[in-house]
Formats: structure tokens, sequence, C-alpha cells
């Protein structure tokens, strides 16, 4: 708010400044709740996942010195990100023209990249509708996520907050699955884009207070 701009010596406006809020608004909670959201309904309706997240999350200590060690967790959530972007498409503009797939691409031109069908590709990801945790830990999902995996774009544009997201929706995940087991609503929830991508009617969950399961290990 205080500080100017190095070429310009402005400061943002009151417009500006509230452009800006919203963006961090945007990009800092609607996401993770978007992610957060999904991720437990896909442990609500398969219940192996949802107890191997519950065993694992006794490992987390105040602390978080156990977070390393969420290796399922987060490739529950990592899958939850894969099926569900929380932001579907993104758009970025060509700097110089170039060829792409035998189409000339001008400068100035608008280019939608789309997570959502990348990440449902099946000439890149094996099974690609199926929830699936364990193809994280295989070779073919290893490169798969190399390739075809951008839930937070990539490049020079790639969400600054990335980091703090993959921390925060694995602790978070883990923390709420320790306490609650979680059960699907009557109706699956149908997903639409939105500012991001949200239940059409919302998501459905039952939680039920859950004794601590110190061991339970899923098939991947």
């Amino acid at each position: 708010m205080t500080t100017p701009d190095p070429q310009t010596g402005r400061c943002f406006s009151a417009p500006q400044m509230v452009d800006q809020v919203a963006i961090f608004f945007l990009a800092g909670h609607e996401t993770s709740a978007s992610a957060l959201a999904w991720a437990l309904w896909l442990l609500a309706a398969h219940p192996e996942w949802q107890d191997a997240v519950a065993a694992e999350a006794a490992g987390l200590t105040p602390d978080m010195t156990g977070i390393s060690a969420l290796r399922t967790t987060r490739a529950v959530f990592r899958e939850a990100l894969r099926l569900y972007p929380p932001v579907p498409m993104m758009v970025r503009e060509a700097r110089r023209p170039t060829i792409m797939r035998s189409r000339r691409v001008s400068q100035g031109a608008q280019l939608v990249l789309s997570p959502w069908h990348l990440h449902r590709h099946e000439r890149l990801w094996d099974r690609p509708g199926d929830f699936d945790p364990g193809r994280w830990s295989r070779p073919e999902g290893k490169a798969s996520a190399r390739d075809a995996f951008i839930p937070f774009s990539a490049g020079p544009r790639v969400c600054p907050g990335a980091g703090f997201a993959m921390i925060e929706g694995v602790v978070m995940l883990s923390r709420i699955v320790q306490a609650f087991h979680l059960q699907p609503g009557s109706t699956p929830p149908l997903p639409v884009a939105r500012l991001t991508v949200r239940g059409r009617d919302g998501i459905a969950l039952g939680l039920r207070p859950r004794e601590i399961i110190r061991d339970a290990s899923p098939t991947a």
C-alpha cells in the first residue's frame, strides 16, 4: 500500500488495491476450499483410502515434524487436484509468433490451457477417470505427473503459493479425517466450473467422530 512502483513512482490506487486483495482471496482461500472439499468427498466414497489417511495421521505431531511422512495423504490430495483441479482453465498470452500443433499463433494471441482436460487425457494417464492415489508411487504415474499435471500452472507464471497449498491441504485433510469418519451424501456432487470447480448443488458429506485407527494399508 505504501511502496511506490519502481518505474512509475506511484502506489496502488484504491481500485487497484481492491483487485489485489480479491486475487489473494481467490487464490489463497477459494482454491484451497475447493480442493479440500473434493478430497474429502473422494475419501468418503473410498473408505479404504480414508482409513489409511486416518491411520497415517497418528504420526503427525503438533509441531508438524511428521508432515514429510504423510505420503498416502499427499497422494490422495494430489489425486484430488488431478481429478478436480480448482482452476479448470487458465489463459496465457503469446509473447511472440509461434507454431503450435501445426497452427500459427500470432503475438498477443490468448491461449486457453485446461488442467481439467490435461489431467483426464487417456493418452497421458492410465485409467484417468479412476480415483487411484496409488498411481503417484508407480513409474507411469510419476511420468504423467511430470508431463501432464498442472493444477498450479507451470513455468514462470506458476502459482507462488503452490508449496504452501500442498502443505496446507495435506495437513487439513489429515486432521479432519483423523477426527471424523466421512460418509458420502445421498447424491454424488456434479462438478461445475465457476470461479473454481464446485459442486453444482454443493458437496454433501456426513461426519461422525471416529477412533484413531492405528493400522490400515489399502492395496494400491
